[in-house]
């Protein structure tokens, strides 16, 4: 049995081409990356949970504490909840009506891509309580259901600067 040059020769191009290719995709798979972003404080992310009237509202998001109780445990103490589920909780802030909607984390996942945000605070497992997301995600809206996180707002500086104190009482009640 003999092996001709032409099929031999071919052979060689094929593997090497292989080889080439096979690099090529590592390369590009391995080379573009997507950068990530830390979050200083908190971060406006529009477009996120779907209410009537609106197509998206402007999220309010943060990183988490994970050395502290879970958040919708520190909401239920805050808001004096029944329940650790409730994700519409309303507040009143300068005599008017708000509602603060907390984002699930099926609902973190299907409007707000945490991907782009990489972690600022890694926090060993044995420090952590429970299993917490990493990222906390807000939205509030008033009575009538304006978005009061937008940028069209009269309410968006009032609402920030009510969801910055909500959050720095959330990271001083390490327990």
């Amino acid at each position: 049995m003999s092996v001709s040059r032409g099929t031999t020769l071919l052979r060689l191009v094929n593997s090497r081409l292989v080889v080439i290719l096979i690099l090529i995709l590592i390369t590009v798979g391995c080379g573009i990356q997507k950068p990530k972003y830390f979050i200083e404080d908190y971060v406006l992310v529009p477009n996120g949970k779907e209410i009537l009237g609106y197509d998206g509202l402007t999220a309010f998001v943060f990183e988490n504490n994970k050395k502290s109780i879970p958040f919708q445990q520190f909401l239920a103490i805050q808001y004096k909840l029944q329940t650790l589920n409730e994700r519409e909780i309303p507040f009143v802030l300068n005599d008017k009506n708000f509602i603060l909607h907390v984002y699930d984390s099926d609902e973190t996942l299907k409007y707000i891509n945490t991907f782009d945000f990489a972690l600022k605070n890694q926090i060993p497992d044995l420090s952590k309580m429970g299993n917490q997301e990493d990222f906390i995600v807000l939205s509030v809206t008033n009575d009538t259901n304006e978005d009061c996180l937008s940028d069209n707002s009269l309410y968006q500086n009032i609402t920030i600067k009510y969801l910055q104190i909500l959050k720095e009482e959330y990271f001083s009640n390490d327990r």
